[in-house]
């Protein structure tokens, strides 16, 4: 259904004093920004580009370590009128979203650490 791409490069790349990555980092900038603020900050980056959800519950299930999409961090979020999208964030800071209804049957789920 929805699939968009959010541009989170702004404040993910030169985000004010989170610029460098940090020994143990994930490897995706993107992500260890998002780590590193509030659960408020988090939703509000998350949701961004997602039309009508005010957010809530900001979830991250983890970053892929080998394949093709090494480096991509993953994210759970939910909004308040009872949708809820999994973001996938490339080590290049772009993202898209898919509802997670979509995920049904596919062996993916939102909301779960991997």
């Amino acid at each position: 259904m929805w699939r968009g791409i959010l541009l989170l490069v702004a404040l993910m790349v030169a985000d004010s004093g989170l610029g460098t990555l940090v020994a143990g980092g994930s490897g995706n900038l993107a992500n260890d920004n998002l780590l590193a603020m509030s659960p408020e900050q988090q939703v509000q980056m998350l949701t961004k580009g997602i039309k009508g959800c005010v957010g809530e519950s900001p979830f991250p299930m983890g970053v892929t370590t080998s394949g093709k999409a090494k480096g991509y961090a993953y994210w759970s979020v939910r909004c308040k009128d009872g949708r809820s999208f999994a973001i996938q964030i490339t080590p290049k800071s772009q993202a898209s979203a898919a509802e997670c209804k979509q995920l049904e049957g596919s062996g993916k789920e939102c909301f779960k650490k991997f």
